[in-house]
């Protein structure tokens, strides 16, 4: 990949699952990221206040290796890793394990520095990453647990706080499309393509504060990239590029550039992918 070293990417979507022994790699890493033109990269760290080694691992979807600590807390790694990287990293909290706590939690967290957050929406076990369903995991009933998940969006939005939610469009499209309407001035980015484009469409044609990426969507942006650029073209102000990386996988991004470049989207319109959407996502023109 050519590198460019006035280009302006920013990754919204990176998660942490490292810990102080992979620091050196990091370090490295960010530094080639550097090179080739990314700014900034917002980064999801769990919280575990509650739950056993056992229990911690129904929410993790498979494939995902856990490389810091092994239930999972790391508010206090990314946290330092953010200082030490000298901003590169916009730390966003996790809050799928703050069940009960949420809100206390999250004030707490975002004192210390936090500038985000980021959600699954999970009320049952037919979810799309096929993991546990919270309820269930915390024996709370679906009620409450709406409940806690509008707590957490009416704090980031009187806040104007960036939220990465994970939730299918085609299974949940009532729940998001009332969530886009009891909260209309939050920043919300649904990832995925909101898992498939059909159904996410209307959400996206609903405000102008949502927001996707393409995050995992590597392997079907490949085998159909002028759909895709398409779908790009028809929502110029609202895509934004994401990797799902582990923090430890700066390979993976470089990929990702390259896959957006692929797709040869007129040069202005590329420059909103990598830039000027997230931007406006994570609020850093503001």
């Amino acid at each position: 990949m050519e590198r460019v070293a006035d280009q302006d990417i920013i990754d919204v979507h990176v998660h942490c699952f490292v810990g102080t022994g992979q620091a050196e790699r990091i370090h490295r890493g960010l530094a080639g990221l550097r090179q080739a033109g990314v700014r900034q990269m917002a980064v999801m760290g769990l919280v575990n206040p509650d739950l056993d080694e056992r229990e911690v691992w129904k929410l993790i979807p498979e494939g995902f290796d856990n490389l810091g600590d092994p239930l999972f807390n790391e508010a206090d790694l990314l946290l330092e890793l953010t200082r030490q990287s000298d901003r590169m990293l916009f730390p966003m909290l996790d809050t799928r394990m703050l069940h009960g706590q949420a809100q206390a939690g999250i004030e707490k967290l975002f004192r210390r520095g936090f500038r985000g957050i980021k959600g699954l929406y999970l009320p049952d076990n037919a979810n799309d990453l096929g993991i546990a369903g919270i309820p269930e995991t915390f024996g709370i009933s679906p009620g409450q647990y709406r409940e806690q998940e509008w707590e957490i969006f009416a704090f980031a939005e009187a806040h104007g706080l960036p939220v990465v939610y994970h939730m299918d469009a085609g299974r949940y499209g009532d729940v998001m499309r009332a969530i886009v309407d009891d909260f209309p001035r939050l920043r919300i980015n649904f990832p995925h393509f909101g898992i498939g484009r059909r159904a996410f469409a209307s959400i996206l044609d609903r405000s102008p504060n949502v927001f996707t990426d393409i995050a995992y969507l590597r392997p079907h942006i490949r085998r159909n990239p002028a759909s895709y650029a398409d779908f790009i073209r028809h929502y110029p102000a609202q895509v934004c590029f994401g990797t799902d990386a582990l923090l430890h996988q700066p390979g993976i991004i470089l990929d990702y550039i390259d896959l957006v470049k692929s797709l040869n989207l007129p040069e202005e319109l590329e420059h909103t992918v990598f830039s000027g959407n997230p931007r406006r996502f994570l609020g850093l023109n503001t």
